[in-house]
């Protein structure tokens, strides 16, 4: 089961929100969870979740949307959080207020194949707005550019470990997707978010892919893009980063060595 729920907060007098703030609403969960599931959490090299904070400025309020990969997870997590009521963040100091929980979308593994690979055509490209800062970890280092591989490694790493049925089961697949598309288009800057009190390097923004590989390779890529809503894309995303929304194209892309338009972007941005 894939699941996104939104949480609506309210910061008290004192509080100032902050993208970054997601590591230490991470901390105040994992306080709420019974230790034996905290600790299985925390040794997990891939958690079955992700989580981060928007402002939603339509709605002029906060909100902490959450994404899980499994069942277990999402039942886990949402009755720990107990929302509505407070949640107590220990580094700050004080308790926000949480609202009612409310479910954004449901779907699942299968479902999520079934709407990419019956399709009379394969997508041609895709669009991907990284709404909270994403980096990636190869070699020792830190790679704050949105590289093509790192993207679909991510992604396949987390689909392997998840879907029930499914399975990838191919170590150099996101190397080989990689080199089936390119970048038409691009938004992006350099932003760092702070975890526990350190500074990780890395980016936001937005970028068009257009896809060039046969039609399988095509579909595999528009497969793994779909799971990005709920999982995020890159390191920490249980901590709040890589936050990730994903559009795929079936109409041929113009093509343009411009940028994204930055009115064409989703409407949750971060300030």
């Amino acid at each position: 089961m894939l699941k996104l729920v939104e949480i609506p907060f309210t910061l008290p007098s004192k509080g100032r929100f902050s993208p970054s703030m997601g590591s230490i609403f991470h901390g105040a969960l994992m306080e709420r969870i019974p230790g034996e599931w905290a600790e299985r959490l925390h040794a997990e090299g891939l958690r079955p979740y992700s989580q981060y904070l928007f402002y939603d400025y339509r709605e002029r309020c906060c909100r902490w949307r959450l994404g899980f990969l499994t069942e277990a997870a999402s039942s886990l997590l949402l009755e720990s959080i107990g929302a509505p009521g407070e949640l107590f963040l220990k580094q700050k100091g004080y308790a926000v207020k949480l609202g009612a929980p409310r479910l954004v979308r449901e779907t699942d593994y299968d479902a999520l194949a079934d709407g990419i690979f019956p399709r009379k055509e394969a997508p041609r490209g895709a669009r991907i707005d990284f709404l909270t800062v994403a980096s990636f970890r190869q070699g020792g280092a830190y790679v704050i550019l949105p590289e093509a591989a790192l993207i679909f490694q991510s992604l396949q790493s987390r689909w392997d470990a998840f879907s029930p049925k499914i399975r990838l089961d191919a170590p150099e697949l996101g190397r080989q997707l990689a080199e089936c598309c390119r970048v038409t288009a691009y938004r992006l800057e350099s932003r760092p978010f702070s975890v526990e009190g350190q500074k990780i390097n890395g980016f936001t923004g937005s970028l068009r892919l257009r896809f060039t590989g046969n039609d399988m390779t095509r579909r595999l890529m528009g497969l793994l893009l779909s799971l990005a809503p709920f999982s995020g894309v890159g390191i920490k995303t249980a901590l709040g980063m890589g936050a990730t929304a994903t559009r795929l194209d079936y109409a041929p892309q113009r093509e343009n060595a411009g940028h994204v338009r930055k009115d064409d972007r989703p409407e949750q941005e971060n300030p």
